[in-house]
């Protein structure tokens, strides 16, 4: 079984008038093929309730599902992989949990984050914050546009080559810059979930992230 490829759009869960699983429903009915569910203050037996819930209808819906944080309860149901902040089990320990083809991503904000991060067999990056969110306490130094590229610049004489994510506060006006910074894709939650049609919001995003990458691909290459 071949591990799945890195979506360049992410949905990421966050509190909102709507429940996880209606955000989930939503975009992913709006195109979204990778969801991680992200439930940082609730009890452990919701979170659990929730992501086998979520998990079902992502495998019926084609889309990725993976867990932020709780790499017990991604084992335990069977999760596609799991998202580790800076703080959460490291991601050596994760892989022996998880095994070999589940998606371990890590969150990074400086090039030596990344640097450990690949040594330690992440799958991909969640680069950030790129502006100040109000969806995360206890925030990095915010990157910006020029924050990303000197990054991605090292990683590439570095010969790190690994889809890095761009995440924090992003809205659809800051993806031409990004894009050409040479992120693989972008993370978004507050945008869509604060949005009154999140579903016709996710297929804009897909169908501008599948214009610049693919402009930007053809430069590159």
């Amino acid at each position: 079984m071949n591990k799945k490829s890195i979506s360049r759009l992410q949905f990421i869960t966050s509190p909102s008038k709507q429940s996880y699983m209606e955000q989930i429903q939503t975009v992913v009915m709006g195109g979204a093929n990778w969801i991680q569910l992200r439930m940082k203050d609730d009890p452990m037996e919701e979170i659990e309730k929730t992501a086998i819930e979520a998990l079902s209808f992502c495998m019926d819906n084609g889309a990725t599902f993976i867990m932020n944080d709780h790499v017990e309860i991604a084992a335990k149901i069977g999760a596609d992989g799991v998202h580790l902040g800076k703080n959460d089990m490291s991601p050596a320990m994760a892989r022996d949990i998880l095994g070999p083809q589940a998606i371990i991503g890590g969150t990074a904000n400086t090039f030596e984050d990344i640097k450990r991060l690949v040594n330690e067999g992440v799958d991909y990056i969640g680069l950030g914050p790129f502006r100040f969110t109000e969806t995360k306490k206890n925030l990095s130094p915010v990157l910006g546009t020029e924050g990303y590229k000197a990054i991605l610049d090292q990683c590439k004489v570095a010969g790190i080559n690994i889809p890095v994510i761009a995440i924090g506060g992003l809205v659809p006006e800051d993806f031409e810059a990004l894009f050409t910074t040479g992120v693989h894709g972008v993370a978004i939650s507050s945008y869509i979930t604060k949005n009154e049609q999140p579903g016709a919001v996710t297929l804009d995003l897909l169908q501008k992230i599948g214009k610049l990458s693919s402009a930007n691909w053809t430069k590159f290459h």
